[in-house]
Order: C-alpha cells, then sequence, then structure tokens
C-alpha cells in the first residue's frame, strides 16, 4: 500500500504543479547544455510516480516532457531525496525508475521501442551530510578500461541545496522560496531572520505559499514565536492571518507527535525494546489516520510487518 504524501511532497508538489517554475527549476538546475537544447515553452506533467512504495517517505519524484530544438522532446525526471545523509543506492534505483518510464511510454508499441525519448534525471538533495554517492552506475562497476568502455553512461545531474548560498537557489522569488525551505529543514536551529527571508520571497495567496509556512511549522526546529516574528518581519500586514492559517499545522503535528509516540510504545511493549527503529522514519513521516491504522494493527498483529502492512 503506497504511503501518504510527506510535508516534503506537499511543498515538492505545489512548487513543481506550475509548468513556470518547473521550466525555471529545470533549467537552472539542470547541466546548461541540456537548458540550451529545451525550448521556450513550459514542461508538461505527466502522471505518476517511479518510485517504490517503501521508499515514498524518503522520496518524491515528478516526470515531465518537454520539447527539444531540434524537434524532438525529453522527458526530465525530478527526484527529491529527503533523507538527512545521500543514499549509496541512488544511481541504480534511477536506472530502474528510468526503466519503468520507458515501459510506460513505450508499452507494447516496437517502433516506439526502437526511439525512446532521453530522460534527464535530476537529483535534488537537501540532506544534512554532503553528497558523496557516484552520479553515474558506471562509477560504481569495478571492471578494467575496455569493459567500463562497453557499458553505457546513466549520468544524472544533482543540485546539494545546503552548499547554495539563499540568493543562489533561483533567479524566480517563489522557487527560490521553496528551495531554501528544503535547504534548511535539517538545520538543528534555524532563526527567524533565516524564516523572514523565506516567507518574504513566498508568493501572496497562492497554494505555494501556504504550503511553504505549513512545511515550516510542521518540520522545521523552530519555535511559534519565531515563526510569528518572521512574518512580523517579512509581511506584517498579513501575519494575524498567516498564522491562524498555519495555526492547525502546528495543533496537527503536536497531535501526530502524541500518536507516533504512542505506537512505539506499543511495538516496543509487543516486540522488545528497539522493535520501533527500523521504522521511525515511516512513522514520522505518516498523517494521523495512517498511524491510527497501525496502532489498530498492533493490536493483534503477530509480527512487525502486519503492524505496518
Amino acid at each position: 500500500m503506497a504511503e501518504s504524501p510527506t510535508p516534503h511532497d506537499h511543498l515538492f508538489q505545489a512548487l513543481l504543479e506550475d509548468p513556470h517554475r518547473a521550466g525555471i527549476l529545470l533549467r537552472e538546475q539542470l547541466p546548461a547544455e541540456v537548458a540550451e537544447r529545451m525550448t521556450d515553452a513550459p514542461p508538461q506533467l505527466e502522471e505518476g510516480s517511479f518510485v517504490d512504495d517503501e521508499l515514498r517517505p524518503t522520496r518524491s519524484d515528478r516526470l515531465f516532457t518537454a520539447g527539444l530544438k531540434d524537434g524532438r522532446s525529453a522527458f526530465f525526471y525530478v527526484l527529491l531525496e529527503h533523507k538527512s545523509e545521500p543514499d549509496p543506492r541512488t544511481p541504480i534505483q534511477l536506472l530502474g525508475y528510468m526503466s519503468r518510464i520507458w515501459e510506460r511510454y513505450a508499452g507494447q508499441d516496437r517502433e516506439r521501442l526502437r526511439h525512446l525519448p532521453p530522460i534527464m534525471p535530476l537529483v535534488i538533495y537537501h540532506g544534512r551530510q554532503p553528497w558523496n554517492v557516484a552520479q553515474s552506475v558506471l562509477d560504481c562497476i569495478d571492471a578494467d578500461p575496455v569493459i567500463l568502455a562497453l557499458q553505457q553512461d546513466f549520468r544524472y545531474a544533482v543540485q546539494p541545496l545546503r552548499d547554495q548560498p539563499y540568493e543562489a537557489l533561483s533567479a524566480d522569488p517563489a522557487v527560490r522560496s521553496a528551495l531554501g525551505a528544503l535547504a534548511h529543514v535539517f538545520d538543528r536551529e534555524v532563526d527567524a531572520a533565516t524564516l523572514a527571508r523565506i516567507f518574504r520571497d513566498a508568493p501572496d495567496w497562492d497554494t505555494l505559499e501556504h504550503r511553504i509556512l505549513a512545511y515550516i511549522a510542521q518540520t522545521f526546529p523552530t519555535t511559534q514565536e519565531a515563526f510569528d516574528a518572521a512574518l512580523t518581519q517579512s509581511k506584517p500586514e498579513r501575519r494575524e492571518d498567516l498564522t491562524m492559517t498555519v495555526a492547525e499545522e502546528w495543533r496537527q503535528e503536536g497531535k501526530q507527535e502524541g500518536e507516533a509516540t504512542m505506537l512505539i510504545r506499543l511495538v516496543e511493549r509487543r516486540f522488545g525494546e528497539g522493535a520501533a527503529d527500523p521504522y521511525r522514519g515511516q512513522i514520522e513521516a505518516a498523517d494521523a489516520q495512517t498511524l491510527l491504522r497501525w496502532f489498530d494493527q498492533g493490536l493483534s498483529a503477530q509480527t512487525l510487518n502486519e503492524v505496518f502492512q
């Protein structure tokens, strides 16, 4: 069963659901030789996700189609890695996602199989640890140069957000605001000045603005006092309305923390101390309805797997 969307996924979706912003992100973050071959038309969002269900709490993805100046088209696959540290399996897993994209595109059409559009993968990473993972499966293969030359080089672009100054994240304020929120989520402390900078760039009266504020309220290591101070600095005329809008997110976060604590306690009472440790990432990312379902299943489950079905 697929996991419920996480706060990371909600923000990622709000950023990329607008074709214009998606085009800005792709042109700014992909290699220049790729961006210069794209037409000016906005990319088109394709339906579906290609990430395995068990990886949904730590990954979000979006697939776009865009025209190229030579008259052909290409797929642009954006993967958001929202783990605190890089996953060395990323190059191999990307190959699997690309294979699924091509399989869905071609279906049983043999002519399409002979003329597959290129897929340009882009990994957006905002974890705490530096990105130290190979950017091609070829870099992972242990073989001599002759055999390596026979391997296809599936290289992808990666943009470590934490390594960039805030102003360099994007020339577009809305895109910069969303990427800035992702860039600071794993900071041990976030001050009001940093929050105000992100809030100031968030587009007024836009779905993305709400998702940025909700994301910060749900995931940032900050206080409601710092949150209010940042709104006073950045959007004083709307501070009260925005605070009321996000207040429900704070209440929901507190409720879910309590439900998560009770689920962990139940699992460890039934299956032993530390039994919940391998599932903490899923528990922290789950919504209230999923936590309640797992708790109910945990009352009668005979194994840990049955709890988290």
